[in-house]
């Protein structure tokens, strides 16, 4: 069975997206001030505009990664794979419009009007922002029952796919950050696997963890 071009590519495309969204979710942990006008400061300096134009960068990567990757499994995963993908992708897709708005349309606001930052979380935006945090759990968790169930990745690197998703789709600072290091940490794990696996051919067996 041949190869796609891309999929020759998952391990480092894996390794890179994984590194990225463990370090932005690990900047984030450390830096976002807690009080609103600490915030607003924060907002407008260079490390947030760094970290969140790289948290986009993360995520899109993130979704070539899943693509790449689930071409491994395609056959064994069958159309819960399939099903586990297009989900991922979406929620992913989600994420990164999210940090999009983080890296461009809030610092603009903290120049312009910062008062209504105070009370400008609401209504469609918080169910926006609700929606993608939901949608990237989802997706996230589907990719990693569909990978247990097809057997092809290692067990433990499935079974922490399925739990950074869980934990990145709460809503809460704390629990979802925490599920970007868990999960960037099992695409990285899955990325390494992946170098040492280079038989497309396995796809239709399972292996062992």
């Amino acid at each position: 069975m041949s190869e796609s071009p891309l999929s020759r590519s998952a391990a480092p495309i894996a390794i890179v997206a994984g590194v990225l969204v463990v370090a932005t979710r690990l900047v984030l942990m450390f830096t976002i001030p807690t009080d609103v006008e600490g915030l607003k400061a924060h907002f407008l300096g260079a490390s947030f505009a760094l970290n969140s134009v790289a948290s986009v960068v993360a995520f899109a990567l993130l979704i070539i990664a899943a693509v790449a990757a689930h071409d491994r499994q395609t056959r064994a995963a069958g159309i819960l794979g399939a099903v586990a993908l297009g989900a991922a992708i979406i929620g992913t897709v989600f994420m990164a419009g999210d940090w999009w708005y983080e890296a461009f349309a809030v610092p603009r606001m903290a120049e312009v009007a910062s008062g209504a930052i105070d009370t400008f979380v609401g209504g469609r935006l918080l169910q926006g922002g609700v929606a993608s945090f939901a949608l990237f759990g989802i997706g996230w968790v589907l990719y990693g029952v569909a990978s247990l169930r097809a057997g092809v990745y290692p067990a433990r690197v499935s079974a922490a796919i399925l739990a950074g998703g869980l934990l990145s789709g709460v809503p809460i600072g704390v629990v979802y950050l925490s599920g970007g290091v868990v999960l960037g940490l099992s695409i990285i794990w899955l990325g390494a696997w992946l170098l040492g696996s280079p038989d497309t051919e396995r796809a239709a067996v399972p292996t062992a963890s």
